[in-house]
C-alpha cells in the first residue's frame, strides 16, 4: 500500500519536472557563463591589441617626456642647491683670501715703511750725545770689503778705531792690498772721525748694544729686563743683580750675567 495519496504523487511529479527544468537552465546559466568568460577573454585579447593607438601611443610618449623633464628639473634643483652651497663656500673662501692679501699688503706696506726708515738711519749723522762706548774696528769696518783691512790691524794688535789716529794707510800697500780698498778704509775713518756714522753706530756710542744682542743666550734675563723697561747695556750700569735671585734665577745664573756684563764693558765702555 501506498504511503502517498494520488495528489500527493501528481505533487511529486510536478516538482520533480520543475527541478529538471531548473537543472537544464543551471546547465544553460553555465554554459552561457562559459561563453561569456571565452568572449570575455577574446576581447581582451583584442583590447590589449588595439588599445595602443596612435593617440595613445602619442600620449604615452609625452607622459614619459614629462616625466623625464620633471626628473631633470628635479635634479637641475637639487644641483642648483648644491651650486648655491659651493658658491657660499667660494665666497667665505674668497673673503679669508681677501683678508689674507690685506694683511699682506698691510705687512708690505710696514716693511716699505720701515725699509725707508732704514734708509734715512744710515745717512751720516753727527753725534749729539757724549759717548759711552768705543767703536772696535772690527765693527765700522764690518762691510766684507774691508775684510784684508781688519786682519792686518788684528795682526797688528789693533782693536780700536781710535788707534788708527797715526795709521799710516798708504804704507797699507805693502802689505798687498789694493789702491782702492785702501783708500775706502782710509775714508771710513776720516768719516768717523768727523763725526759722520750711521744710526746705528750713534746709538750703540751712546747707549751701547741692546741687551737683547749681547744677552740673546740668555731669554730668560733678556724677557726681564724688557718687562722692566731696560732696553740697551748703558741702563745696567747700576743695576742690582740680587733682585734676579728673587725671580726664579739661580746664584750661578746671576753670577754668568754678571761676568757677561763685565767682559762687555771691560772691552767697550770707556
Amino acid at each position: 500500500m501506498s504511503l502517498f495519496g494520488i495528489k500527493e504523487k501528481e505533487k511529486i511529479a510536478e516538482l520533480n519536472i520543475q527541478i529538471d527544468n531548473l537543472q537544464k537552465e543551471i546547465t544553460k546559466i553555465k554554459t552561457k557563463e562559459d561563453e561569456l568568460v571565452n568572449i570575455i577573454q577574446e576581447k581582451d585579447i583584442k583590447i590589449e591589441k588595439i588599445s595602443k593607438s596612435p593617440h595613445d601611443r602619442q600620449f604615452e610618449k609625452i607622459t614619459l617626456e614629462f616625466d623625464r623633464v620633471k626628473t631633470e628639473n628635479t635634479d637641475l634643483k637639487i644641483l642648483n642647491e648644491n651650486l648655491k652651497l659651493e658658491n657660499m663656500k667660494l665666497i667665505g673662501t674668497n673673503y679669508e683670501t681677501a683678508k689674507k692679501i690685506t694683511e699682506i699688503e698691510k705687512a708690505a706696506a710696514d716693511l716699505r715703511k720701515e725699509n725707508e726708515t732704514l734708509k734715512q738711519s744710515k745717512e751720516p749723522k753727527t753725534i749729539r750725545k757724549e759717548s759711552r762706548y768705543r767703536v772696535l774696528i772690527k765693527d765700522l769696518y764690518s762691510a766684507r770689503k774691508h775684510d784684508e783691512f781688519k786682519k792686518i790691524c788684528e795682526n797688528s794688535g789693533l782693536i780700536y778705531v781710535s788707534e788708527l789716529e797715526n795709521w799710516n794707510f798708504e804704507k797699507l800697500i805693502e802689505d798687498g792690498i789694493s789702491k782702492t780698498k785702501i783708500n775706502n778704509a782710509e775714508n771710513e775713518y776720516i768719516k768717523f772721525k768727523n763725526g759722520e756714522f750711521n744710526s746705528e753706530i750713534e746709538e750703540y756710542l751712546v747707549y751701547g748694544h741692546k741687551v737683547s744682542k749681547v744677552f740673546f743666550r740668555y731669554r730668560s734675563f733678556v724677557s726681564y729686563l724688557m718687562e722692566t723697561g731696560i732696553k740697551y747695556l748703558y741702563q745696567l750700569e747700576d743695576f742690582d743683580f740680587k733682585i734676579l735671585e728673587e725671580d726664579k734665577f739661580t746664584p750661578a745664573q746671576v753670577e754668568k750675567l754678571k761676568e757677561k756684563l763685565a767682559e762687555y764693558n771691560k772691552l767697550r765702555k770707556k
